[in-house]
């Protein structure tokens, strides 16, 4: 089984963040021996910006650059890892094909940073609730994040961070941005693929944290 592992990055993201996401790749190897892993980090250095004036699709033009560039047909399954997330898992990606589902991802929640916290704002808190969506919703900012209960939830969408079969992708199934920005750009290859039969689940149990921008230095967006 060859996972062919896909981060975009951003030009503007600082040495610490990068040096956590390299740390984070190089534990995930070392834990998971039994698959083999093709990593590709690729920033867009191609001026995508100026193409694509929409944040949506500039993250889609991205991730169709990285799949055009890299998949092949050694590839098994593609596992997406924003390189914004300061923790998850090391055996991740066995945790993930081990779950009843084709298109599977943890739960993204933002890192509790003491800078923004108080007592009016929860440290449990979802990330991306644009790229999470449960029968044509939005997932929850605070627990309960879904409607459904269970380790295993059914979705329509997920994001930031999940593994999907290969042969999604060597179909021709591409990003695009969504009509409105209320979905964001995993938002066509879910359609695609709830089409071809697959099912798209996150697991509750499993969590991707994703970094408090400010103590990088960055704006949140």
């Amino acid at each position: 089984m060859t996972i062919l592992v896909l981060q975009p990055t951003r030009p503007v993201n600082p040495p610490a963040l990068r040096a956590r996401a390299d740390a984070l790749l190089a534990g995930m190897l070392a834990a998971n021996p039994q698959y083999t892993f093709e990593i590709h980090q690729d920033t867009d250095e191609m001026d995508i910006s100026l193409l694509h004036p929409s944040r949506y699709a500039r993250h889609a033009a991205i991730r169709n650059h990285m799949l055009d560039a890299y998949l092949t047909d050694k590839h098994t399954h593609v596992l997406w890892i924003d390189s914004d997330l300061v923790d998850y898992p090391a055996d991740l990606p066995t945790m993930l094909l081990a779950a009843e589902g084709d298109i599977v991802a943890p739960l993204a929640l933002l890192d509790p940073s003491p800078a923004r916290l108080s007592r009016f704002i929860s440290p449990m808190r979802f990330y991306d609730i644009g790229g999470f969506i449960e029968r044509g919703h939005r997932a929850n900012l605070h627990p309960p994040f879904f409607v459904q209960q269970g380790p295993v939830i059914e979705l329509d969408c997920v994001g930031c961070c999940y593994i999907a079969p290969a042969a999604l992708y060597r179909a021709g199934v591409r990003y695009r941005p969504a009509h409105t920005d209320y979905y964001v750009e995993h938002w066509s290859v879910m359609q695609a693929a709830q089409r071809r039969g697959y099912r798209i689940v996150a697991l509750t149990d499993i969590a991707a944290v994703h970094a408090w921008l400010p103590d990088y230095g960055m704006e949140v967006s």
